[in-house]
């Protein structure tokens, strides 16, 4: 039900006993599970999209990903999670289909702790770089993009095509990266690890409230 693993629960369990800091700043395994059905080779069809996969039959199959980057939970429960939570779809003849590509159903103090972590936090970092960085050449990528006048009744239309081209962007990003990560998946050789990304998001303010534009 939490996404993690039986160990993990075990050692952030035992960090907090004894008073440590602790926390969980990587994907977990219902997220990794998604991730890999959309980047790994594997489990994609020549035009790149996601296999429609067999529950348990030979070396693609639901299972078989699940039991690969599931952790210790059993491709039973990662199912019937990932149901739960309408990140897949089971058909008539059993296969599974993938249908979105990120954990979602959060409750509403998972978002806010989410949010902090993978919108505010990196944000703060790459303006934090930015100030102290020595010359243009060394700043991070930093953009947006907003105008002043928007009518209400045309704000469905802009969210909609602004969701669409956003994630659009995001997964095509998310391919990228998840080339390097694959690169050195059998790589014996240990090199220091460093976390990188992209993050994009929409936003709106009341014009006659709005401190963006002043």
């Amino acid at each position: 039900m939490t996404g993690l693993t039986r160990k993990e629960v075990r050692r952030i369990r035992d960090k907090t006993e004894v008073g440590d800091v602790t926390g969980v700043g990587r994907l977990t395994p219902m997220g990794q599970v998604l991730h890999r059905w959309y980047t790994e080779s594997d489990f994609l069809a020549p035009d790149g999209k996601p296999l429609v996969l067999d529950f348990d039959n030979g070396p693609v199959s639901f299972s078989s990903l699940v039991k690969r980057y599931g952790g210790d939970i059993p491709p039973g429960a990662m199912r019937t999670e990932l149901k739960r939570i309408k990140a897949i779809e089971e058909l008539e003849d059993g296969r599974v289909r993938v249908i979105k590509r990120s954990v979602v159903g959060l409750e509403d103090h998972e978002k806010l702790i989410s949010g902090l972590a993978h919108v505010l936090y990196p944000a703060a970092l790459t303006m934090a770089h930015n100030t102290a960085a020595e010359s243009e050449a060394d700043t991070w990528t930093h953009l947006s993009a907003s105008t002043e006048s928007v009518r209400k009744s045309d704000l469905s239309r802009i969210r909609r095509v602004s969701s669409d081209r956003a994630s659009a962007f995001v997964e095509s990003i998310d391919d990228f990266l998840a080339a390097y990560e694959t690169l050195y998946d059998f790589d014996s050789e240990t090199d220091a690890q460093t976390a990188v990304g992209i993050g994009v998001f929409y936003f709106e303010e009341n014009k006659a409230d709005s401190d963006v534009f002043k």
